[in-house]
C-alpha cells in the first residue's frame, strides 16, 4: 500500500524544484519555526487581543482587547498575568442592570508606565496603571470615548487619539475646557500614526483618505500637521476646533505608484524623525517609502496652498498664542482643510516587493543598518535589510495560517512580539547560529544583527568585534561542519534496494548539487532538503558522495557519504518522509487537474 512510483515522484521534486527556483530572488534566505520563537500560552482562547504595548519604567509587555488585559515579563515568565481591571460593574439582581467599561486606549504614559483609558457611553475615564496594577492619577471626560484599535500620542498633560471617521481629538488632562475636536470630514479616512515633532510644538497624523474619481474609489495617503497649543476659534467659528490642521499628500513611487498607506513605523536620529510607510497598490503590490520628518516640516512652512484665497496677513498652520483671536478671514480659510501644492516625497525610490503582501511594520536600527520587519497575511514575518534590498529570513511564529493584530519591536532587547486574537509569540532577532557555523555563511546572511567574531556567527550586541572579519584572512577559522566532514559517514547499502541521501538545506538562495565521486548528479529538493535518489542499488551507485551548495561563488560541502552495497535488510523509507511525499503526489495531481 506504501509502494510509490519512483519515477514520477523524481519528476514530482524535479517540477517542486523549479517552480521554488523561479521565485529565488523574491524569497527569504532563510526560514525559521522553531528556533528563537516562543509562544505565550493564554488561559482563555477567546481573548480578541489587538494591542501590544511595552513600557520602559518596569520592562513589560502588555497585551490587551476591549475586555481583557494581560501583563508579560518576558525576563521572567512565558505565563502572563491577567490584570483585574474590575470592567463590570453588578447595578442589582439582573443582569441587565450590570455597567461594563470597555479598555479604549493602550499606550505608554509619560512616566513611563501602562496609561490606561476605559469608557462607557461617551464617557472616559484616564489613569496610569501603578506598580501593583492599581489606577493611579486618574482624570475623567465626558462626551470623548477612543478607540483602541486607533493610534494615540501622549504630550505632558495633552492626550491626542483618534475616533474612526471622525478623526484627532485632544485632550488636557488638567482642564476639562480646553478640549478640541475635528471637523466632519465628508471622507473615509483611516489614521495609522500621530507623532510629535522634535520641538513638541506640532502634532503629525499619518492617514489614508479615500476619495472618488471618474475611475472609481482610490485611496491616497496624507500628512496633517497642527498645532499642539490650540485653543479653536471664536464662538462664531470653529468653536473648540482645530485652527491650525494643513494637510498634505505623500507620494510613493516610480515605475509604479503606490497610493494606499498601510502601517507607519518611525525611527529617531540624532536631528531628525524618520518615517517609514507601508504602500500597497491597485496591483497589491508592497513597497515602503521613507520621509524626512525635517522635510515634511519644511513644505509646510514653504509650499503654496492649493487655494487662491490665501489670507495674505497671516500664514495658515503658523501657532499662535491664543487662536481664538484669528480674524474671520483666517478661520474661514482653515475650515476647508487647507492643502499644500508642493507633495512630500520619499529620499529616495520605493523599496519594491513585488510578490509579498504586508500587512504592518517596524523598524530597528543596527551598526548603521536599517532592519524592517513586515508582517505576511499568512501570519509569517519577514526580516528585510533596508540598504539594498535583501530578505534575510521568513519567521513562521504561527502554526497555521494566521491573521496579525499587532506587531511591536523592543529595540532594546532585540526581541519582536507578534500577536493574533488569541496568541503572543516572541521572536528572537539576534539567532545568529540559525545562518550555520562558518564564516561565509554567517556573511551571506547579511543580517546586521550578527557577525562572525572568528569563532562563531554570533550577536553584534555580544560581541566585541567592531569590523566584519575578511572570511579568506586566518582568523575566520573552520567550521564545525567543515571539520566534521573531513571523514565521510559510511553506508551499507543491500543490493536492488530503494535508498536516498539527504542533504539539509539552510540557505534558500543557494543552489545544491550531489557529486557522485567526481561525476555532478541532481538534486531533489523538497521540503525537507534536497534528496539523491536510489532506484536500485548496485556497484555503480558505490563510492563518495558529496552534497555541494553554491550561493554567489562560495561553494562547501554540506554533507559527505561513503556508499558499499552490503548483504542486510533492505533499508525503508521512514513514515515521515513517505506522508511528506504522499502530500506533495497529491498537491501536484490536484494542479494538474485544474
Amino acid at each position: 500500500m506504501l509502494k510509490m512510483d519512483w519515477t514520477s515522484l523524481y519528476a514530482l521534486f524535479i517540477c517542486v524544484s523549479y517552480v521554488s527556483s523561479t521565485k529565488l530572488h523574491e524569497a527569504a534566505r532563510v526560514k525559521v519555526t522553531h528556533a528563537g520563537i516562543s509562544r505565550f500560552s493564554f488561559e482563555n482562547s477567546d481573548n480578541n487581543l489587538v494591542k501590544l504595548v511595552s513600557t520602559s519604567g518596569n520592562n513589560i509587555i502588555w497585551v490587551g482587547g476591549s475586555t481583557v488585559l494581560y501583563s508579560i515579563r518576558p525576563t521572567q515568565s512565558f505565563k502572563p498575568h491577567q490584570v483585574n481591571l474590575s470592567l463590570c460593574e453588578d447595578k442589582g439582581k439582573d443582569s441587565h442592570n450590570s455597567l461594563c467599561l470597555r479598555i479604549s486606549l493602550l499606550r505608554e504614559g509619560v512616566d513611563g508606565n501602562l496609561f490606561i483609558c476605559r469608557s462607557h457611553d461617551g464617557n472616559t475615564e484616564c489613569c496610569d496603571l501603578g506598580s501593583d496594577y492599581s489606577p493611579i492619577k486618574c482624570f475623567t471626560s465626558e462626551h470623548y470615548e477612543p478607540d483602541i484599535n486607533e493610534p494615540s500620542l501622549l504630550v505632558n498633560n495633552m492626550l491626542y487619539f483618534i475616533k474612526p471617521e471622525k478623526g484627532l481629538y485632544r485632550i488636557n488632562k488638567n482642564d476639562k475646557n480646553d478640549n478640541i475636536w475635528p471637523q466632519p470630514s465628508q471622507t473615509e479616512q483611516t489614521y495609522l500614526k500621530l507623532i510629535a515633532g522634535k520641538d513638541e510644538d506640532k502634532v503629525y497624523s499619518f492617514f489614508a483618505e479615500k476619495y472618488k474619481s471618474k475611475d472609481g474609489e482610490k485611496w491616497i495617503a496624507r500628512v496633517s500637521q497642527s498645532c499642539m497649543n490650540d485653543k479653536g476659534g471664536n464662538k462664531n467659528l470653529l468653536q473648540s476646533s482645530w485652527t491650525s490642521t494643513i494637510y498634505n499628500r505623500l507620494f510613493c513611487g516610480k515605475e509604479y505608484e503606490f497610493t494606499q498607506m498601510i502601517d507607519v513605523a518611525t525611527i529617531e536620529t540624532d536631528n531628525d524623525i524618520k518615517i517609514y510607510a507601508l504602500f500597497k497598490n491597485y496591483w497589491n503590490m508592497s513597497a515602503v517609502c521613507v520621509y524626512s520628518l525635517t522635510e515634511i516640516s519644511r513644505i509646510f512652512n514653504s509650499s503654496e496652498f492649493n487655494a487662491t484665497n490665501v489670507p495674505p496677513t497671516h500664514r495658515p498652520g503658523t501657532c499662535v498664542p491664543d487662536s481664538t483671536r484669528l480674524s474671520t478671514e483666517v478661520l474661514g480659510f482653515m475650515k476647508d482643510r487647507p492643502e499644500m501644492k508642493d507633495w512630500v516625497k520619499p529620499e529616495n525610490g520605493p523599496l519594491l516587493f513585488r510578490h509579498h503582501h504586508y500587512t504592518h511594520i517596524q523598524v530597528d536600527r543596527v551598526r548603521d543598518h536599517t532592519v524592517l520587519l513586515l508582517s505576511l497575511e499568512s501570519g509569517g514575518v519577514h526580516k528585510v535589510r533596508e540598504d539594498p534590498v535583501f530578505v534575510i529570513a521568513e519567521y513562521l511564529p504561527f502554526p497555521r495560517r494566521t491573521h496579525i493584530t499587532s506587531m511591536l519591536l523592543d529595540a532594546s532587547e532585540k526581541r519582536l512580539y507578534v500577536s493574533s486574537s488569541n496568541e503572543v509569540v516572541q521572536i528572537d532577532l539576534q539567532r545568529c547560529d540559525d545562518y550555520g557555523d562558518d564564516c561565509n555563511q554567517c556573511t551571506l546572511s547579511r543580517d546586521p544583527h550578527c557577525i562572525w567574531n572568528g569563532l562563531q556567527c554570533t550577536s553584534t550586541a555580544t560581541s566585541q568585534v567592531q569590523d566584519i572579519i575578511s572570511c579568506e584572512k586566518p582568523q575566520a577559522s573552520p567550521s564545525k561542519t567543515e571539520n566534521r566532514l573531513k571523514t565521510p559517514e559510511l553506508l551499507h547499502v543491500p543490493p536492488s534496494s530503494k535508498h536516498f541521501l539527504l542533504c539539509p538545506v539552510t540557505s534558500l538562495h543557494a543552489t545544491y548539487h550531489w557529486i557522485h565521486d567526481e561525476t555532478p548528479e541532481d538534486c531533489v529538493q523538497s521540503e525537507l532538503g534536497c534528496f539523491y535518489l536510489i532506484y536500485s542499488m548496485n556497484t555503480s551507485y558505490e563510492g563518495d558522495y558529496r552534497c555541494v551548495s553554491s550561493e554567489e561563488g562560495y561553494n562547501r560541502i554540506v554533507s559527505q557519504y561513503q556508499l558499499s552495497m552490503s548483504r542486510s535488510e533492505a533499508i525503508r523509507l521512514s513514515p515521515a518522509l513517505l506522508l511528506l511525499l504522499t502530500a506533495s503526489h497529491v498537491t501536484l495531481l490536484l494542479i494538474l487537474t485544474f
